[in-house]
């Protein structure tokens, strides 16, 4: 007798196909336990853009929220043609060449980063009075998508547009 793949399965399954469509590349993983289910997303570098996109279609997989005010999970997403779970993660990390690129950045585009360390593994004993901000904190705030309106992502796309 064969067996029907569980749910957080088969939303994987179509998250991958998302993925592959959009040319990103990265790990699903899916979990069950006792009272519901998690899918698990993780990717590398996504573009916030591009990073948002993803997070939302995964989101439809999620058939609720948790409600940490009243201490329940609130079925607030139900969609019947769409195989659900209780919860569901994406990830995007930033690896070490791309934090030390935005460091770089920042070092050469903001006022107050000439004393910064050039190596990123001690951005975080960099602390900027200006952004109220230590480097790696100020890293993840650019990878995320930029620091007011001149962001890391902004500079990348006008070279690109250049190039």
């Amino acid at each position: 007798m064969k067996r029907e793949p569980t749910n957080q399965a088969k939303a994987g399954k179509l998250i991958r196909g998302y993925m592959k469509a959009q040319g990103i590349v990265g790990t699903v993983r899916g979990e069950g336990y006792a009272g519901g289910a998690t899918v698990r997303v993780y990717v590398e570098d996504l573009v916030p853009a591009q990073y948002q996109a993803l997070k939302e279609f995964a989101e439809n997989f999620e058939y609720g929220t948790f409600n940490g005010m009243e201490d329940i999970y609130e079925y607030d997403n139900v969609q019947a043609d769409l195989p659900q779970v209780t919860f569901v993660f994406v990830e995007n990390a930033v690896t070490l060449e791309l934090r030390q690129k935005i460091w770089d950045f920042a070092r050469g585009y903001y006022t107050g980063m000439r004393t910064a360390p050039a190596n990123v593994l001690e951005a975080n004993q960099f602390f900027h009075a200006g952004f109220n901000r230590y480097g790696q904190e100020l890293i993840y705030q650019l990878f995320d998508g930029g620091y007011g309106d001149t962001g890391y992502w902004d500079f990348v796309n006008e070279l690109a547009v250049a190039a």
